[in-house]
């Protein structure tokens, strides 16, 4: 990314001023892909709500990297720094709060959306939901941030001695995931596959929504060859959500055919590294 010819450092300071949502092909694996996929999709949510949220991020890898390279040090030599390793403890919970609290406010705000935008794709009458699932007792979207940190400084004490075995954190917001259910079931066990690509594309418009309404001003959608990967009903659902909103989108698509809009747009094509007008 360049502003008037020079490179822009650090991105984080635009987090927030110019904001951008990604739609990609991978995201519609993200209900039955790995744990750490789901939390950096709900991450890339939450960075846009709250700008903050990246530096916070930041600041707890660097922990944990810390406190994991200490548990090594300790496996390998035998001897344990219980004073530092619990200076460690202090800003991986401070942190950590800080994250899991971010991540549980962006999910309060966006689920009634999410939630209206599946019926409106599906038009079931199933019951949807995602939960945030943790490692800490009692966690709920509702949970204050001193409560989280007080949670996760009790787990990482009780974590410690299987820490010290295995030389690695074993709990925390990087071990955490979130879970999409569908009539009340894990929808990565129970869903279809077209059920699933309309919970992944029901929580992206629900993210274009939210953020227009927190920042007064539609976000730019970036779509990646998604409608491609949609089924007929669904690429048509986008299309028509598309239509009734004000935000500037930009299209990859392998054939035109995908891109149902007549108007307001203009189309480009790629050839050999080369952007011309068609």
């Amino acid at each position: 990314m360049r502003l008037d010819g020079k490179a822009v450092r650090p991105v984080s300071r635009y987090f927030g001023q110019f904001n951008v949502v990604l739609f990609c092909p991978e995201d519609l694996l993200i209900p039955r892909g790995s744990p750490g996929s789901r939390r950096r999709f709900l991450d890339r949510a939450v960075f846009n709500r709250q700008p903050g949220h990246l530096v916070a991020v930041r600041d707890y890898e660097k922990t944990i990297k810390s406190r994991n390279s200490l548990l090594k040090d300790a496996l390998a030599t035998g001897r344990r720094d219980e004073t530092l390793l619990s200076v460690y403890d202090e800003q991986v919970a401070a942190f950590g709060a800080r994250i899991i609290d971010s991540r549980l406010r962006l999910m309060a705000e966006i689920k009634p959306m999410f939630c209206r935008a599946f019926e409106s794709i599906t038009q079931t009458g199933l019951t949807v939901d995602v939960l945030y699932d943790s490692q800490l007792p009692d966690l709920s979207l509702g949970t204050e941030l001193e409560q989280i940190q007080e949670k996760l400084t009790a787990a990482l004490a009780e974590a410690r001695p299987v820490d010290f075995r295995r030389a690695t954190t074993s709990v925390g917001p990087h071990r955490d995931d979130i879970e999409f259910r569908l009539a009340e079931r894990s929808a990565s066990a129970f869903a279809s596959q077209g059920q699933l690509r309309a919970l992944v594309l029901a929580w992206k418009t629900s993210e274009l929504e939210l953020l227009e309404k927190v920042h007064g001003e539609a976000p730019i959608l970036l779509l990646d060859d998604v409608s491609s990967e949609l089924d007929e009903t669904r690429n048509q659902y986008l299309f028509e959500f598309l239509r009734h909103r004000h935000n500037q989108c930009f299209i990859t698509t392998t054939h035109p055919k995908h891109v149902l809009l007549t108007s307001n747009r203009r189309d480009f094509e790629v050839d050999s590294g080369r952007i011309e007008p068609r």
